[in-house]
């Protein structure tokens, strides 16, 4: 909780809980109800590595970072009445045709992450209308301005932002915000 609020505070505009018990840095429907009671403005994300069953779903959005198809797409939003965030390997040589037939099945935002480390390519996706697509991929203070540069939906920030598995450092965070403030200004 001290992470969300920390984050919020520094101007994030979503929250993610990775609701995985095999992943380290996860955590659970209870936090999840606690940033929303304390944040009432802010979107939770719910991020999955398998289609979700049994869930409360108190979150606003469920990513799916795990191959999915329209159809799940279709069941969170219709049945769910969920936002969907969903993630693209951008290494996959289909990722374009991934793009468009997730953003035809209603996906909120499809994310963009190279899973091999940093997205280098940026002329690759420089070529892609913005308007609904984020990236991910080991971003930190150093590199945020090329991303920035992009102009995606979002930035999704995680591992690069922390001092060990599950916390974050808000020394990493005050960094990066700082970047992020003066690219803004310089806009």
């Amino acid at each position: 909780m001290e992470d969300a609020n920390y984050s919020i505070h520094k101007g994030a505009e979503f929250i993610g809980v990775i609701l995985d018990k095999k992943i380290k840095r996860h955590g659970n429907e209870g936090l999840i109800g606690e940033i929303k009671k304390a944040h009432p403005d802010i979107k939770v994300v719910g991020v999955y590595t398998s289609m979700p069953e049994n869930n409360n779903f108190q979150e606003d959005i469920l990513q799916l970072h795990f191959p999915h198809t329209p159809k799940e797409i279709l069941y969170i939003k219709n049945k769910l009445k969920k936002g969907v965030i969903s993630v693209i390997n951008i290494n996959n040589e289909n990722y374009q045709t991934k793009l468009e037939e997730y953003i035809e099945a209603g996906s909120d935002y499809i994310l963009l992450e190279d899973r091999d480390g940093i997205i280098n390519d940026l002329e690759k996706i420089s070529q892609l209308n913005m308007n609904r697509v984020a990236i991910a991929g080991k971003i930190g203070s150093e590199n945020i301005s090329a991303m920035i540069s992009l102009n995606p939906a979002f930035i999704d920030l995680s591992s690069s932002l922390e001092e060990r598995i599950g916390k974050k450092s808000f020394k990493k965070m005050d960094e990066l915000f700082s970047v992020i403030s003066d690219a803004n200004v310089t806009r």
